[in-house]
């Protein structure tokens, strides 16, 4: 199986940093693109979290405002729909995770090495191809034979990224700063935005939220797309990916979780939110479970 990184900022703060090259980007293009790596970075993280305050100080100051159940099909189908969207940057942070810990180590001679965490970070890229993360290392002057001969073989796959030799340090901290926060920032998320769909004022007003809390998971995108170079972009979507061997037993454990585990997962959330909520919210009229799970077989069949 081969496993990649997803195209987003989250997999361009995974992959940049380790496709510069000193030598072919320069010393300016190096130390540029890492600062706005780890800008673009903070800024999203920042901006996720400030709508996540806003979305947890609107749920304080608002209420179910149906609790006779009139809508619990439409609070049931948005809310899980919802959840559906934020199992998407859920796995999407597992597989990052997944990948780092997939990728392949550098040789013992170079892991080995001794000297800063730069100069074992420096001696993991001698596989890697000969480019940079902006650049890219232009062909000599050659005789015509040579022009076509080169142009026969190609050279696009020479300058593709790849994680090989990454150091255990790098994948750390990939780890620390990428992985672990966008899985933490995707959970609360799938909770706030959940509550903040059940409080809204009416049918209407319910379907527009559901679209608000979605805008606020598609944040990364937006800035991926909008401050990253097309050169860089292709580069990403294109990344060679890591191979990793399975098993019969681990494919079967991939396939139950997909079609089985995560669907019932799913809607389990969804469900369990909208119980909570309107526990909250409606002491008095609260449905049971019986009921959440009558209207829920009802909207299968």
């Amino acid at each position: 199986m081969e496993l990649a990184l997803p195209a987003g900022l989250y997999g361009m703060a995974v992959a940049e940093p380790a496709a510069l090259d000193r030598k072919l980007d320069g010393n300016f293009m190096y130390f540029v693109e890492i600062i706005r790596v780890l800008f673009m970075l903070s800024l999203n993280y920042l901006v996720t979290g400030l709508f996540l305050f806003q979305l947890w100080r609107m749920n304080e100051e608002r209420a179910v405002a149906e609790c006779s159940g009139r809508i619990l099909l439409l609070e049931l189908g948005c809310v899980f729909l919802f959840e559906v969207r934020m199992l998407v940057d859920v796995r999407k942070s597992l597989s990052i995770m997944s990948l780092l810990w997939a990728a392949p180590y550098p040789p013992p001679s170079q892991n080995n090495a001794g000297g800063s965490f730069g100069h074992r970070y420096i001696s993991t890229r001698s596989n890697s191809p000969k480019a940079g993360a902006v650049l890219a290392k232009e062909p000599q002057e050659e005789s015509m034979l040579s022009r076509m001969y080169r142009k026969v073989r190609g050279s696009s796959a020479n300058a593709q990224w790849k994680l090989e030799g990454i150091s255990r340090a790098y994948r750390i901290w990939c780890m620390m700063t990428v992985g672990v926060p966008a899985l933490l920032l995707s959970i609360v998320l799938a909770y706030l935005g959940g509550i903040y769909i059940m409080r809204s004022a009416d049918e209407g007003e319910m379907m527009t939220n559901t679209l608000a809390v979605v805008f606020v998971a598609e944040i990364e995108e937006f800035l991926y797309v909008a401050f990253t170079s097309d050169a860089m972009r292709y580069n990403l979507e294109n990344m060679q990916p890591v191979d990793v061997g399975l098993t019969n037993r681990q494919r079967l454990a991939s396939w139950f979780a997909s079609s089985i585990l995560y669907p019932v997962m799913t809607m389990c959330v969804a469900a369990l939110v909208v119980r909570y909520t309107r526990r909250l919210d409606c002491q008095d009229e609260a449905l049971s479970w019986q009921d959440i799970v009558s209207v829920a077989v009802q909207a299968a069949s």
